[in-house]
């Protein structure tokens, strides 16, 4: 099937696209006249040559060419000279520059926009564009502005992404298509789906466009060309090419046709599908040539115009536009208009200057969104469509007005809607806080658009759900109802919780319109549910708090009588139902449907808006929870149920939040949000909300820990032995009246019943509280206090409050359980009589009585159906559990009314029956805070351990069969043979081993066939069952103890719920007085009643109230703590470094700018004072030729002038003149210092010009000391071979700051320092980078002036640095002959001298080295004893440089680190110590060092892999090195001597 669909998209290309060849020959204008075929081969006008034509078969052939008189008539053009056939050229570009294949292109010719436009959206897979950024500009390389290029390469980027835009160039590796490429690399995203570049480029103007031939296939490219070379390359960073061929070759231009009319047919698409706009299109303008300004007139005089965005200071094109822009906007009469200007004036606002010098600019994306809103139809309306479309409310914020603003009616909730359902959430922010109502908004109609919309990530999830609750499947197209999205909010939440959708008002409500709907098509049912807009019944006193509470909960049905038959009988009903305020919708509906849709950010901005913030969090919690359960259970990805318990936490941290904010702020306030009820979610309070969703951190919060310790305490006032003093009250009623109870105003956050409303309770009430003794203390309102009375209760109301109390019923109830357990154990112990004992009938009473208040659990619970109670029911383990020891009780007492073996089977019942009652303790011991870990950790371990024991089992089995089948063949069919199965393998585990039966033939027994098996099986069994199973099992458990050590506290706050709850609920009186209970509940009420708070109604908007104020100061919070997080100050402090970047760079181009005209101005200068120099010589010369003192004056300044003798007759020039330099040397002449001169002044015409004075002006001045570097040069001789090595013709100025003048880097012989370049002239040195500066020891200095009488620093540092370029020259030669197994190849670091100006001081100067220095051998000879590679070759180097230079030089003294050394000692057999001859440094020591060297060293394998021979016992030498020695070092000497 893949290949079908294959080869039917390829057919497509195929038969869509196609090429153009030429295919007749006409030759350009120019060549027709000059035409030479043999000598200079012609062209044709399509740009190709003769022999680079595909002549076809219909063409004409070369010899038939009629010549230049002939087609000197006809005209080439595409249509007439060129053919189509199918494209060859389309698939994948591999750019051997990037590492991404996914570049797309096709070769095609000039074809419809439409067909190119399905190729983009359907095989490319392209998304729909949202806007068009067309870029045009200089098709050549030019400089772009560093502002100019960020503010292009960031606002074009950023405005593609965010609105989803195509980006058009020339796609070229040139001009702005590289600049536009260079943007992309810098801003856009790493997928090139996502970027969306599309290069419409030339197929003739491509260098090597044959490598791109072939038919979906991946072709390499490499993006390179020669700069001679009138092709140009495509650019890497472009996701995606249209090769436009018109038959041509090497002309541009062909595609500009194509790319408009692809414009054009994109501007006509829809932006989107609820949008009624087309896609805009911007033209981006960054300098250019002349065809850009008429091009420019193109877009913006087209209809519709398309809107032109131009940045300023871009150069040529782009400045012009932005000049005759400003000059048309100031005053057209004032300024003379062309024809362009003319047109620039009519359709100036269609153009937008961008310029980024001005502070007052906006961002450069925003620039271009309203740029391109210009181009979008005057109505706001539109501007909008277009801005919610991009999901840029940050443009509609300031650009659109959106309040204050004449809209047509239902425009703006038409907006809200698309918003919704596009999930712009910025957008739906910007309407709501521009007084968009959504009671006004939300109607039944829109409800249901939304949850069937199919856009967002619903994955038709919603659907799914729809389907579990009808338990059928649903049809496609099916459009879900208010009534099933209520009963799915039902089936997630589960438990009592009613949604508003299925009540009957509702319901009722619900029908009228669809009936009403009906009644008003005439009659006729429409197909559409609800294709007219209808809204809720509006009213003044449509609050929340104002609706009608229904207390029944069957599931509403229309009758047929309610349908009416006449249309003003449904008038009538239509007006008595709008009306009642029953339905009106608010935030809660939207944001329950946010979750429903998993939207999650539009989810976490509704829970901003409306009240009740904490209990919809808990919603949302328990909401997504559900869904990330039925997802799981659906088998659908698993990427979707993580994605759903992620929305789940999120909400729920955000409850635990609001509750820890409200809770430091006012712990009363914060209990009341716990347990007031809300009467917009089933009346659920928040707390049992949060026990559903089971948000344990929320449950275990000291806030409700608090909550529950008052609710289990109730109004006993206890603090130290409360137990006994509870145990004892119970004991001794009288004693009640004894114990201290809690206030009216300390209660007043815990939750109470109507009955204990009802009995005579305080409520701040005068007549009550003198009807109870109690005095009323009146106290300013506020938001925790209320009417508080004094603590005077009176003896019914103790008791009352006593009994009623849980923890109170708690003892009570567990003492009478500990009395039972001991009558049931009497009972089973003794003797079982015929008739029941007195302790049996209690034991009967008791668990009989015990089941009917279970019963009244059951049909008390909040579930409305029966099945649904028991469900809940069942869903307690410990009800399972009581279920059961019920049920079994029930049958032993069936069965011991009778006689014989039926008693006793009851008996045995009974004794069964009493496990279930003592494992029932555990229940009463969760309770405990400390006890309650332990039972929280085995209950975890038990379900854990579930599927070791399983496996255990089937192990057991597998052993326990095998072995009964072989000692035992003979058995015949019994049910004990599943016991003796299981029976002893199981004791196994447990280290029995029955050692008489492992062997079963021994002593002489007889034994079955195969007995012989059973000791190797029980052996592996054991191996497995025992050493492997068991272990993995204590190890499981462990881990469990472990994990649950530290969260076990937090699981029994949160169970610790579940215990209260259950005594809030029981009655005070234990089974069996528990019936008492039970009559007096029937006489008082007929149905339960809830433990809530119930709150008046300026109480409940003063909780509301401060919930709010808690949400804002949790997002203040919130918001303070990212401005104060780490990561964004890290984000802040690159932003400001990125500006300070800009700014240091702007300065730097700044500086470059003046060096380079400092530069240019000091070379002039130095010309001029040279020529300045030569006049005055010359006006002198002239003037002393006319007096007799020519002679006098001459002597001051140089030698006799020479004149020639021989004069040409015809000559008009002055006489030749030599000029020779006398003892003092002028100073415009240059002298380099050698070896045999001893001259100091080292002076150029160009440092007279004082170069370090022109950079002191320059702003920053470099800091440290002025020196001059003079470096070694090596020149090219006559020969081929041969060079000459002389000293640069002048110093070069820099500038050296000290770093430090450490005593580890001074030698024997010289001193060290590190130094720092801050400045240099040219590139002598790098500035920035850490050099060392070396100098004589003073007592070498005094040791060597007996030698060099003047100049002594000079002349030892040029020896130092001609031994170093010696040892360099040599290693130079050793790493071209070394074999190639000796892979290390080492160099001496360039050595310089330098002259410090301060003080006349003469150093050397070469790079610092960092890492490790060590010191291989040195000048006496002696070595390290090699231990790697590097240490062999270096000691190698030394053998072969003697050998290498026929025993004439060594070198020795190697040190340095790694691969890079210096400081070397070249060692010379007849250089004379303290004499003027010496040629290398003061280091060498001569026929010594070389005689310890010979003595010395041992030969390795590197000298081996060289060919070198033994040093101490050979004297004969290569003749092949002679050569080379006459050839290599003994020329070094030679020239080194010179």
């Amino acid at each position: 099937m893949l290949c079908v669909v294959f080869q039917s998209q390829r057919s497509w290309i195929d038969d869509t696209f196609c090429k153009r060849e030429c295919i007749k020959f006409i030759p350009a204008c120019g060549d027709i006249h000059r035409f030479e075929f043999f000598l200079s081969p012609p062209r044709c006008c399509c740009g190709r040559l003769v022999g680079e034509h595909t002549w076809l078969e219909t063409g004409p052939f070369m010899s038939h060419w009629p010549g230049p008189q002939a087609v000197q008539e006809e005209r080439w053009s595409v249509e007439c000279h060129t053919q189509a056939s199918a494209t060859d050229a389309y698939g994948t570009i591999d750019f051997q520059d990037s590492a991404d294949l996914e570049t797309r292109k096709l070769r095609n010719t000039q074809l419809s926009a439409e067909a190119l436009l399905q190729l983009m959206l359907r095989e490319w897979q392209m998304e729909r564009p949202k806007l068009l950024l067309t870029v045009h500009g200089g098709a050549e390389n030019f400089p772009l502005p560093l502002k100019v290029r960020q503010a292009f390469s960031k606002g074009l980027i950023t405005a593609a992404q965010s609105t989803g835009a195509w980006i058009f160039t020339d796609g070229i590796n040139t001009g702005v298509s590289l600049y536009v490429g260079e943007a992309v690399k810098a801003y856009g995203t790493n997928g090139r789906r996502k970027r969306n570049a599309v290069g419409v480029t030339p197929w003739g103007v491509i260098d090597n466009h044959g490598d791109l031939i072939g038919r979906d296939v991946l072709r390499p490219y490499q993006p390179l060309r020669s700069p001679l070379s009138k092709t140009v390359c495509l650019n890497s960073l472009h996701s995606h090419f249209l090769l436009v061929d018109d038959g041509t070759l090497g002309k541009h231009g062909c595609q500009l046709g194509l790319r408009r009319k692809l414009e054009r047919h994109i501007q006509l698409q829809k932006i989107h599908p609820r949008v009624n706009q087309g896609v805009p299109v911007v033209c981006v303008v960054v300098e250019g040539g002349p065809d850009i300004v008429s091009m420019v007139l193109d877009y913006v005089s087209s209809v519709p115009p398309v809107p032109v965005f131009v940045f300023e200071g871009s150069g040529r094109s782009a400045d012009l536009l932005a000049f005759l822009h400003k000059q048309t906007a100031m005053d057209r009469c004032a300024v003379p208009l062309s024809s362009s200007t003319n047109y620039l004036y009519i359709y100036k606002t269609q153009i937008t200057i961008f310029d980024s010098e001005s502070e007052d600019q906006q961002e450069a994306d925003c620039a271009i969104l309203m740029a391109t809103l210009k181009g979008t139809p005057p109505p706001a309306l539109n501007q909008l469509g277009t801005a919610l479309a991009w999901d840029r409310a940050d443009v509609a914020n300031k650009h659109i007005q959106v309040y204050g603003q004449y809209w047509q009616v239902g425009s703006l909730e038409q907006a809200m809607l698309d918003a919704l359902i596009m999930d712009r959430v910025g957008f739906v922010k910007l309407l709501i806080d521009n007084g968009m109502s959504m009671n006004r908004f939300l109607t039944v109609s829109r409800l249901e658009e939304l949850y069937n919309t199919q856009q967002g990530p619903t994955d038709n999830f919603l659907h799914h759900l729809v389907e579990d609750v009808k338990q059928n499947h649903i049809p496609k197209g099916y459009r879900v109802s208010l009534i099933d999205v209520g009963q799915v909010i039902e089936y997630l939440i589960g438990g009592a919780y009613r949604s508003t959708y299925t009540r009957k008002h509702f319901r009722a409500y619900y029908n009228h319109l669809h009936t009403h709907c009906m009644v008003s098509d005439h009659g006729r049912v429409s197909g559409r549910l609800f294709s007219c807009t209808l809204h809720p019944p509006q009213s003044p006193n449509n609050s929340p708090s104002c609706k009608p509470v229904f207390h029944t909960a069957q599931p509403y049905k229309r009758k047929r009588s309610m349908v009416p038959r006449d249309p003003k009988e449904a008038q009538q009903q239509s007006s008595k139902l709008g009306d009642s305020s029953l339905v009106v919708f608010n935030f809660n509906d939207l944001f329950v449907w946010a979750v429903l849709q998993r939207r999650q950010q539009m989810a976490l901005f509704l829970w901003q808006h409306g009240e009740e913030a904490m209990v919809r969090a808990t919603v949302a919690c328990k909401l997504y929870r559900a869904m990330a359960h039925e997802a799981k259970q659906s088998n659908m990805d698993d990427t979707t149920a993580e994605q759903l318990k992620t929305y789940s936490l999120d909400f729920g941290q955000l409850a635990v939040d609001v509750l820890d904010n409200a809770f430091r702020q006012n712990e009363r306030m914060a209990m009341k949000l716990l347990t007031s009820e809300m009467e917009a979610w089933s009346h659920f309070t928040c707390l049992q909300m949060a026990v559903s969703s089971r948000l344990r951190p929320f449950v275990s919060h000291s806030c409700t820990q608090m909550l529950l310790t008052d609710l289990w305490t109730g109004r006993l006032n206890m603090r130290k032995n409360s137990w006994f003093k509870i145990i004892l009250s119970i004991l001794m009623p009288p004693a009640i009246l004894l114990l201290d109870f809690k206030s009216q105003a300390d209660m007043s956050h815990v939750p109470q019943s109507q009955e204990a409303l009802q009995f005579i309770w305080d409520t701040g009430r005068p007549e009550a509280a003198q009807e109870e003794g109690h005095t009323v203390t009146k106290v300013p309102k506020s938001d925790t206090v209320i009417p508080v009375t004094t603590p005077c209760l009176f003896w019914t109301r103790r008791l009352y409050e006593f009994y009623n109390t849980p923890v109170v019923k708690f003892m009570f109830h567990t003492m009478s359980y500990l009395a039972f357990l001991m009558l049931f154990s009497y009972t089973v112990l003794v003797k079982m009589e015929d008739r029941p004992s007195t302790q049996e009938w209690l034991v009967i009473v008791y668990i009989v009585s015990t089941a009917v208040e279970k019963i009244r659990e059951v049909f008390m619970s909040e579930p409305r159906k029966p099945s649904q109670k028991l469900k809940v029911w069942f869903g307690e383990y410990w009800n399972v559990s009581d279920f059961l020891a019920i049920l079994l009780f029930l049958v032993g007492l069936a069965l011991r009314w009778h006689s014989g073996s039926y008693r006793t089977a009851g008996r045995i019942t009974y004794c069964l029956d009493i496990i279930f009652w003592y494992v029932r303790m555990l229940d009463l011991l969760a309770v405990n805070q400390h006890a309650g870990h332990y039972l929280t950790m085995i209950t975890k371990m038990t379900s854990n351990m579930f599927y070791i024991v399983v496996m255990m089992a089937i192990v057991l089995l597998s052993f326990g069969v095998s072995r009964k089948a072989i000692l035992s063949p003979d058995e015949a069919p019994s049910w004990s043979l599943l016991r003796d199965v299981v029976n002893q393998p199981y004791w196994m585990m447990f280290g029995e081993g029955y050692p008489d039966e492992i062997d079963a033939c021994a002593e002489g027994k007889p034994c079955a066939p195969g007995a012989f098996l059973h000791p190797f099986l029980q052996a592996v069994y054991l191996f497995f069952q025992y050493l492997i199973m068991v272990n993995v099992l204590l190890a499981l458990l462990n881990n469990v103890y472990f994990k649950m050590k530290s969260t076990s506290k937090k699981l029994w706050m949160y169970n610790r719920y579940r215990y209260i709850m259950t005594y809030q609920e029981k009655p005070w009186l234990p089974p069996p007085l528990v019936s008492l209970s039970h009559v007096t509940l029937c006489v008082t009420t007929i149905y339960r009643k809830h433990r809530e708070l119930y709150l008046g109604r300026e109480e409940l908007k003063r909780l509301h109230e401060f919930e709010d104020r808690c949400v804002i100061a949790y997002f203040h919070k919130k918001k303070q703590d990212v401005l104060c997080s780490q990561i964004h100050r890290i984000r802040a402090t690159a932003e400001r470094a990125e500006e300070m970047g800009v700014v240091i760079g702007e300065v730097s181009e700044r500086v470059h700018f003046i060096q380079d005209s400092l530069q240019v101005l000091d070379s002039q200068l130095g010309q001029l004072q040279v020529l300045s120099a030569l006049a005055v010589d010359t006006l002198t010369l002239l003037s002393a030729s006319d007096s007799l003192q020519q002679k006098e004056a001459h002597l001051g300044h140089c030698r006799p002038i020479a004149h020639s003798h021989h004069h040409s007759p015809n000559s008009c020039t002055l006489p030749h003149i030599d000029i020779t330099p006398c003892h003092t040397p002028k100073a415009y002449h240059s002298t380099p210092p050698s070896l045999l001169w001893g001259l100091t002044s080292l002076s150029h015409p160009m440092e007279k010009n004082n170069l370090m004075r022109l950079a002191h002006t320059i702003p920053f001045t470099p800091a440290g000391e002025e020196v001059s570097v003079y470096s070694l040069e090596e020149v090219e001789a006559a020969g081929a071979e041969s060079s000459v090595i002389s000293w640069s013709p002048r110093g070069l100025s820099a500038v050296l700051q000290p770093l430090s003048s450490e005593g580890c880097l001074d030698g024997a012989l010289r001193r060290a320092m590190r130094v720092l370049c801050t400045w240099a002239e040219g590139d002598i040195l790098s500035v920035g980078c850490v050099y060392v500066v070396k100098a004589f020891q003073p007592k070498v200095i005094r040791t060597w002036q007996r030698v060099f009488h003047s100049d002594t620093p000079l002349q030892l540092c040029l020896r130092e640095i001609q031994q170093q370029r010696a040892a360099q020259k040599l290693m130079h030669v050793f790493n071209q002959v070394k074999p190639e197994n000796v892979p290390l190849s080492p160099r001496f670091l360039d050595v310089s001298l330098l002259h410090c100006h301060s003080d006349g001081q003469w150093l050397t100067i070469e790079r610092n080295m960092l890492g490790d220095f060590r010191k291989y051998n040195n000048n006496t000879g002696e070595e390290i004893t090699p231990c790697c590679g590097m240490e062999e070759t270096l000691l190698a180097f030394s053998h072969w440089t003697y050998q290498y230079s026929c025993r004439e030089l060594l070198v020795l003294d190697i040190q340095g680190v790694g691969s890079e050394l210096t400081d070397p000692s070249v060692i010379r057999a007849d250089d004379k110590s303290l004499t003027g001859d010496m040629v290398f440094g003061p280091a060498n020591l001569g026929d010594t060092a070389i005689q310890s060297f010979v003595l010395k060293h041992t030969c390795n394998s590197c000298c081996k892999n060289l060919g070198l021979s033994d040093i101490n016992c050979s004297l004969w030498v290569d003749p092949r090195h002679t050569i080379l020695a006459s050839r290599g070092s003994l020329k070094i000497h030679s020239k080194i001597n010179k």
